[in-house]
């Protein structure tokens, strides 16, 4: 068991493969062989990064099961020096390594696409390591994916098939991870500007769900209709915009994790100040979390529920189709 109070991160996984397929779409031909492929490793200079113990894990709801994918992504890594600082000879030339493997347990939540991230070590890999390293995969997994698709239909059908075709039914995968927001933290990370100049909300691909505030919902079907790849909504105002109704803005336009956040003004030294999601997303410590993440995995979805249930984090009702696919998945996994 482990002995550290650890933080327990929680963010919006939404992966889609163009504009009408999401990760439930493709999750047995492409995503979770991403996951349990273990020669799958991304690796830059003297550093991989790769996915370890990992396991599917099943929890009994009133309205169905919930699937997660539980595991360990791992940062494997050779640290280096040159040089040493003695404070009687001063800088002394001394090389040396040394091996490190911070690390970081997950649980992915199938069935609403929210992901559970700790880092159980200082220097573990951040969400946003994880979300390229996962989509590294998952494009790799893709392009083997459309071979074999090739490669059957070209047998088994009469009629011409390419590969061109195949990407335009299953376009290259796009995967962003937006982190939940904790209306404290944007209220203490508002109050330190002195002029809050400049807001901008960023509309994102979104998984198959609505969200539960009206304007941006609007906002996003027309974003839908129009078939735009980026939509913003700014606020600006050189002189100040009012922080009380900002908090109000910036707390619903995060709170399921659909939408990105930028803030730039200046604080009461006059220094600029820039903020987004990351700054104020939701922490919830934890202590004496299973080492396996397969055993950490019950008490990470019964702490996420209990934030839902206190009104700290908002989730939409799963649609039938992904209720559906996620039941599928349970039958044959389980």
């Amino acid at each position: 068991m482990s002995e550290k109070t650890l933080n327990m991160e929680m963010a919006n996984l939404v992966c889609r493969f163009g504009g009408e397929k999401v990760l439930l779409d493709l999750e047995e031909e492409v995503v979770l062989p991403s996951f349990f492929d273990s020669s799958m490793i991304r690796t830059y200079d003297k550093t991989s990064y790769f996915f370890y113990d990992v396991e599917v894990v099943k929890f009994e709801e009133k309205d169905g099961p919930v699937v997660c994918v539980a595991g360990r992504f791992i940062k494997d890594t050779t640290l280096e020096r040159e040089q040493i600082f003695d404070r009687k000879k001063g800088l002394v030339q001394d090389s040396d390594s040394m091996r490190s493997s911070p690390s970081a347990i997950f649980l992915l939540i199938l069935n609403n696409h929210r992901l559970i991230y700790v880092k159980e070590t200082k220097d573990a890999p951040s969400k946003e390591t994880f979300r390229s390293t996962l989509l590294n995969f998952i494009r790799s997994k893709h392009k083997q994916f459309i071979n074999a698709e090739y490669e059957r239909k070209k047998e088994d059908s009469d009629q011409k098939v390419t590969k061109k075709s195949l990407y335009e039914n299953y376009p290259r995968p796009s995967l962003d991870l937006i982190p939940l927001t904790s209306g404290e933290s944007i209220e203490s990370f508002v109050r330190n500007y002195e002029t809050l100049k400049y807001i901008e909300i960023s509309l994102s691909d979104r998984n198959d769900e609505n969200d539960n505030d009206p304007f941006f919902e609007q906002l996003q079907k027309r974003k839908d209709y129009l078939g735009s790849d980026k939509s913003v909504v700014q606020h600006r105002n050189s002189t100040g915009l009012d922080k009380e109704r900002a908090i109000s803005e910036i707390g619903e336009a995060t709170a399921q994790g659909n939408q990105k956040v930028k803030l730039n003004g200046v604080d009461s030294e006059g220094d600029i100040l820039r903020g987004n999601n990351e700054e104020f997303q939701l922490r919830k410590p934890l202590d004496g979390l299973n080492k396996t993440p397969s055993k950490a995995a019950g008490k990470l979805y019964e702490t996420f529920k209990s934030l839902i249930d206190d009104g700290l984090v908002k989730i939409p009702p799963t649609s039938q189709k992904a209720k559906g696919i996620v039941a599928s998945i349970a039958e044959r996994l389980f």
